[in-house]
């Protein structure tokens, strides 16, 4: 008998799963695949057994802008603390926040979502947070669609072209820095909401909250100094106030709070990387 038999070149050969950052990445890339699948799977969901259909993608994001415009800038009339068109300010404002807030509620449902795929089939876990927060995607395309119609109308109505000139660099980062804040929050809520819908539930109202504290409707020059100031230790608030100002120009955060936001980001993603990798077993085992 020879010491050592190799395996069949058709053989699936099993072994045990290496640990490690670096490794699970690698995992990751080799089933790369599956992203589209539990991406396709998330979209679907948006307007799964409903009478409108894919008219929802569109509604969807489409009507709470609407009711926003109406109550802060009818009712509360806060129209009138902005230096451009109330509607392009919040649009602008509500684009970044919804990739927020969509990608972090659609990261929590991911592992539930798909528990009737991940207890048939073997995928690396950190694919399903990653993936079905494309609906977020979607919703802020849907934005974007509406600030660009938004930008053109208000060229010929009032011969002001409102983009400024920094948007091609600075609001690309704020979009990236959203969605990593969104990751390192999904990555936690993801496995603790495998087992407790309970989770979901309070990050929802935790969610309405964080947009109040949040100059997404609102610019900050209408809040008393010291309360913007303490706000900024908000990273939402910092990459929100930076994208829209990157869009229409004008207020930006100062260097230190970038400073603080991107520390936050950073430890946040760490920490919920290295949770994730320890308690997503455990987790898909609970569904």
């Amino acid at each position: 008998m020879p010491e050592s038999v190799s395996a069949a070149p058709d053989a699936w050969l099993i072994e045990p799963r290496a640990q490690g950052v670096s490794a699970r990445a690698r995992e990751v890339w080799r089933y790369r695949r599956m992203f589209r699948f539990f991406a396709a799977r998330a979209v679907e969901k948006l307007y799964r057994r409903t009478v409108l259909g894919k008219a929802w993608i569109v509604l969807r994001p489409i009507i709470p802008l609407v009711m926003r415009v109406f109550v802060f800038g009818s009712l509360l009339n806060v129209s009138g603390k902005t230096s451009t068109p109330y509607f392009l300010f919040v649009a602008v404002g509500t684009a970044a926040w919804d990739l927020f807030a969509s990608s972090v509620m659609w990261a929590t449902r991911s592992l539930e979502l798909n528990s009737g795929t991940l207890t048939r089939i073997y995928v690396p876990r950190l694919i399903l947070p990653l993936a079905t927060m494309v609906p977020g995607f979607v919703y802020f395309v849907v934005h974007l669609a509406v600030i660009v119609g938004t930008l053109v109308f208000y060229r010929f109505q009032h011969g002001v072209w409102y983009l400024d000139a920094t948007w091609l660099f600075v609001a690309p980062v704020a979009l990236v820095l959203i969605v990593l804040t969104a990751l390192a929050i999904g990555l936690w809520t993801s496995v603790l909401g495998a087992g407790a819908r309970d989770v979901r539930f309070g990050l929802s109202y935790v969610l309405e909250f964080w947009i109040y504290v949040t100059p997404v409707v609102y610019p900050l020059t209408i809040v008393p100094p010291d309360v913007a100031r303490a706000m900024m230790f908000n990273p939402l608030s910092v990459f929100v106030v930076a994208f829209r100002g990157a869009i229409l120009g004008g207020e930006g955060p100062e260097p230190w709070a970038w400073g603080v936001a991107l520390a936050t980001v950073g430890v946040a993603l760490a920490a919920g990387l290295t949770f994730f990798l320890r308690a997503e077993a455990e987790a898909v085992d609970s569904l």
